[in-house]
């Protein structure tokens, strides 16, 4: 409006009102550029001068009577509303848009202009200086860090081109403005005075952030802190997990859940073959017991073992006994299966001495310590079985040494071509589930190891094969009473081999005689087989026994001297050696005295 319309002027065509007709008014347009500074005083509910909360301002030339309630007209037809107009707004406004402050529960939409008076039309005003921001739109545009808006144009449509029909068009929004409702309230619109900038009351609607909550904010991740918690958290969780786990496999594993039952019998009943592996500790033999059926439970078992010790093997024991009683038959070799000794100088075959007794074979030994009859079957090899594996399987089926390919190959289907080939010595886990020629290869090639490590393949300076310096050894072993005399023996037949001359041993003689006798005459004497020395030269065709670490070890480092007799004189072993024939008679007869020899005394 004009200074002429306002009703505050002193110029001509308006008066100063009184106090008591003072209301609300509005402040003199400001210059170009400037937005209009509203100033409202409060009214009580039954002022007749507003309606509700809404004030209703005329704006023509004489002041409304306090006393009378007044109410906007309906425009006559075809002519401008001469009222200022408050009208609702549709919840969807082109051209201005706020967006709802993230700090705040409740947001307002900014009000908009409907339907100017034609006479409030004009060319926008140009943009001002900068200066400090006034109004309430200027401090919206000084805060915000939005991209400026177009300036909003006035558009005429056909037929419209005057009057309360001329529009006000704004730009389109450069984003997309989400509708908001406030709840319990309408939101007032209205049109300002001519020249003045749209406004809105401070005071009902207070300065707030309307910029729009960008996707990419929402999209953004959660914070780094809440995001390292939330791993550390899960973190601690999946350790305590696998703590808990490992302390009861731990438990577990230390037989904290373990069942202690334990049987009261001693004797038990039936048996039942059980093998202790050499890598087995007291809780797997435990283990095994109880699945046997031998004991209660595999704690009974660990607390009954105590100090005690278990060796590797196989075992025959009674079902259902103690845990103390298990351990005791566990105890020495009376319960063990698959153990045996090999004496040195044992041959494969059984032999009678002449004083009547029986000296098992290794085939007999073999057979003794793998024959058992459990509840389930009977294990074990038979002497004949034995026999035929060693006389008719290959080199390769019975795991023959390289170095003893030769005599072996020599000898045909002599079971005794594997003579010598398996070492003296405690076995002690023959395996009694296997037949004649795993039984026969297991104890070969174990054999072999033993020679290797004992120093069979190692270079010597007797210059005898390593099958050679066995079957030296093996006499050695069997003509040999005492540890001193060992190395002796085996100079003699090194020294006899040297000279050529017969080794006439009374060992190899023996060999083949169905009684053995220190005291060689008769058939066994005269007998021209491949063993017997005194009917040919060199060295026996195989091994005449097992061979031990000691006479190996004499064999391969012999005595120095330059006997090539010896003879033993008395039954306490005492040898006596002689360089010439002359006084190896004289030592004869000090046997012969000692009645251990009568055959050739005077």
């Amino acid at each position: 409006m004009s200074d002429h319309d306002d009703p505050r002027s002193d110029g001509p065509g308006g008066r100063q009102p009184s106090d008591g007709d003072r209301r609300r008014y509005f402040a003199e347009s400001m210059g170009s550029g400037q937005s209009g500074n509203r100033h409202r005083r409060r009214r009580a509910p039954g002022d007749p001068t507003t309606t509700g909360s809404i004030p209703i301002v005329r704006v023509g030339d004489s002041l409304p009577d306090p006393t009378i309630e007044y109410r906007t007209p309906e425009p006559p037809a075809g002519e401008p509303s001469p009222y200022f107009q408050v009208q609702y707004r549709p919840t969807e406004v082109e051209g201005l848009s706020f967006t709802e402050p993230r700090t705040s529960p409740r947001s307002y939409d900014p009000p908009t202009i409907v339907n100017p008076p034609a006479r409030h039309l004009q060319e926008p005003p140009p943009p001002p200086p900068q200066s400090e921001p006034t109004g309430l739109f200027d401090i919206l545009d000084a805060t915000h860090d939005e991209p400026v808006a177009q300036a909003p144009t006035w558009t005429e449509h056909a037929g419209e081109t005057t009057g309360a029909h001329a529009r006000y068009e704004a730009p389109a929004p450069a984003y997309e403005t989400p509708a908001y409702e406030p709840a319990g309230r309408a939101d007032p619109v209205y049109v300002p005075a001519a020249g003045a900038a749209p406004e809105i009351d401070v005071e009902d609607h207070p300065a707030v952030d309307y910029s729009p909550i960008d996707d990419d904010i929402a999209d953004r991740p959660m914070p780094a802190r809440k995001r390292n918690r939330k791993v550390i958290v899960s973190i601690v969780a999946i350790l305590l997990v696998l703590i808990l786990v490992l302390a009861g496999f731990a438990l577990k594993a230390l037989g904290v859940f373990d069942s202690s039952t334990d049987y009261s019998s001693t004797t038990g009943h039936g048996s039942a073959l059980v093998e202790v592996q050499s890598d087995a500790t007291v809780r797997d033999i435990g283990d095994t017991l109880t699945d046997a059926g031998v004991v209660g439970s595999r704690k009974a078992f660990v607390n009954a073992t105590g100090n005690d010790t278990v060796a590797a093997g196989f075992y025959n024991l009674p079902k259902g006994i103690s845990a103390q009683a298990a351990v005791e038959k566990m105890q020495g070799s009376s319960n063990r299966v698959g153990f045996m000794v090999v004496p040195e100088g044992l041959q494969l075959d059984t032999k009678e001495g002449v004083d009547g007794k029986t000296t098992p074979g290794i085939f007999q030994r073999i057979s003794d310590a793998t024959t058992v009859k459990t509840d389930d079957r009977t294990y074990g090899v038979s002497v004949e079985d034995l026999v035929k594996a060693a006389s008719t399987a290959s080199a390769s089926e019975l795991g023959i040494p390289s170095w003893a390919l030769e005599a072996f190959n020599r000898l045909g289907q002599d079971h005794r071509r594997i003579e010598g080939l398996i070492a003296s010595g405690a076995w002690e886990d023959l395996d009694p589930r296997m037949n004649a020629v795993e039984l026969l290869r297991t104890l070969i090639t174990n054999s072999d190891k033993r020679f290797t490590a004992w120093g069979l393949e190692s270079d010597n300076n007797t210059g005898l094969t390593p099958y050679q310096t066995l079957v030296t050894a093996s006499i050695v072993e069997r003509e040999a009473r005492k540890d001193e005399d060992f190395p002796k023996v085996s100079r003699v037949i090194l020294n006899r081999l040297k000279a050529d001359q017969r080794l006439e041993m009374d060992s190899t003689a023996n060999y083949t005689a169905r009684v053995t006798n220190i005291d060689v005459f008769g058939d066994a004497y005269k007998d021209e087989n491949a063993w017997n020395t005194y009917q040919h030269d060199g060295l026996p065709i195989t091994p005449i026994g097992a061979v031990g670490e000691r006479a190996l070890h004499a064999t391969m480092n012999p005595a120095q001297g330059d006997w090539l007799y010896f003879v033993t004189v008395d039954k306490d072993g005492t040898t006596l050696f002689a360089k010439t024939f002359d006084q190896h008679k004289k030592n004869r007869q000090v046997a012969c005295d000692n009645k251990l020899l009568t055959t050739g005394c005077a």
